[in-house]
């Protein structure tokens, strides 16, 4: 019964405010931010950079092949019967050296391939919050100007929940919530038990021990 008139009473008080759902307006915010031409803009200068990142690396890759080839030459060369065992011994030592070499430009691409891609990261990352910023005060500004109550984001990744991103002050029911709710508080001075209701009473002693 209790929560009843609870629900009852929220409801009542939720009437109140019921035009602003004339006003609420939805917007696709995925496609928002893929058709701003600044997004354009930024992912044509990602691609540069990319092509660029993948040129560098491609000169190493080229290094590192010609090295390969060295490095195979030596090792038949080191295996070679028909060559004195000092040419041999020679041609050992130049491909462990070689070889040396070879691993070391392994870890060099390595290291720059990881590291430019962490920075082109970051960069898109830093470029995708700003254009979002611009795009989210663009729309809390035209909301206010149109006198909206407030607006959802309906794309596809947030259909399931609904995301506002404006809603007007005169919509907003939080303390009117919390009064309601909190106006069923039990007098906790008189030994009032919160959970009574759902938890039961709590068993009293039996009187004259049990009897």
């Amino acid at each position: 019964m209790k929560k009843f008139l609870l629900f009852s009473a929220v409801a009542v008080m939720l009437s109140g405010v019921s035009f602003a759902a004339e006003n609420i307006v939805f917007i696709d915010l995925e496609r928002a931010f893929n058709e701003f031409y600044k997004t354009q803009l930024a992912k044509s200068k990602v691609e540069v950079q990319q092509q660029d990142i993948e040129a560098e690396r491609k000169v190493m890759v080229d290094e590192m092949t010609a090295i390969n080839a060295d490095v195979d030459a030596l090792k038949k060369e080191a295996r070679d019967i028909t060559l004195t065992d000092e040419i041999r011994d020679s041609k050992r030592m130049l491909y462990e050296e070689k070889l040396l070499g070879l691993r070391t430009k392994q870890k060099e691409i390595e290291d720059f391939t990881s590291r430019r891609q962490q920075q082109l990261q970051v960069q898109v990352s830093r470029m995708s919050q700003t254009i979002m910023d611009e795009i989210r005060q663009t729309i809390v500004e035209y909301a206010k100007q149109e006198g909206f109550s407030a607006v959802v984001d309906n794309s596809s990744r947030r259909a399931a929940i609904g995301v506002f991103i404006y809603t007007h002050p005169d919509v907003e029911i939080t303390d009117k919530v919390l009064t309601v709710l909190n106006s069923k508080r039990p007098d906790l001075l008189k030994g009032d038990t919160l959970f009574d209701d759902e938890l039961g009473s709590k068993t009293k002693p039996a009187a004259n021990g049990g009897k």
